[in-house]
């Protein structure tokens, strides 16, 4: 039973810090922690691992979500952008990431992602001012929003991480 429980734990972690590092090729790694802890807390009759925590988890990844998918809109804004600029973002990396998926396997999520927000917020911004540099200007912003919406989700993840480590050890 020891080496099955050994096992357990070690399938446990590995799927745990796997859902960090795969958070950057696009993979939604904080709702699969949330779904590996809801697992454990359950196989453990909750005894670790509480619904309080599983509960808190779910609201940190929501969280983030959020704040990934607004961040390069936001971002937009900041760089002068319109609100039309920042629809754009959010639109555009939606799409770009999609689109980009297939045709760049493991990186493609990103990739679109980044160049989606960046493309979105700046057609959008043209669309309405036809001013080229301030268009750049905002499509710039929305990347680097972008980025900082990703690590964010990272930084996020690996507090998850560590949160149930606590709770578990």
């Amino acid at each position: 039973m020891i080496v099955l429980e050994i096992l357990g734990h070690l399938l446990f972690w590995i799927i745990m810090v796997g859902s960090v590092l795969v958070i950057p090729v696009g993979v939604p790694g904080t709702f699969i922690i949330v779904a590996n802890a809801l697992v454990f807390a359950w196989l453990t009759g909750f005894a670790e691992l509480t619904w309080g925590t599983v509960g808190l988890l779910l609201l940190v990844a929501l969280v983030v979500e959020a704040f990934e998918f607004f961040i390069g809109a936001a971002a937009a804004g900041k760089y002068g952008g319109s609100r039309r600029a920042m629809a754009g973002a959010v639109l555009g990396g939606f799409v770009g990431a999609i689109w980009a998926t297939p045709i760049l396997p493991l990186v493609g999520t990103l990739v679109g992602a980044f160049a989606g927000a960046f493309a979105g917020a700046a057609v959008f911004e043209y669309s309405s001012s036809k001013d080229l540099d301030k268009s750049l200007r905002v499509g710039f912003g929305a990347f680097l929003g972008a980025i900082g919406g990703k690590l964010t989700k990272v930084a996020a993840a690996t507090a998850m991480v560590v949160m149930v480590g606590f709770s578990v050890y």
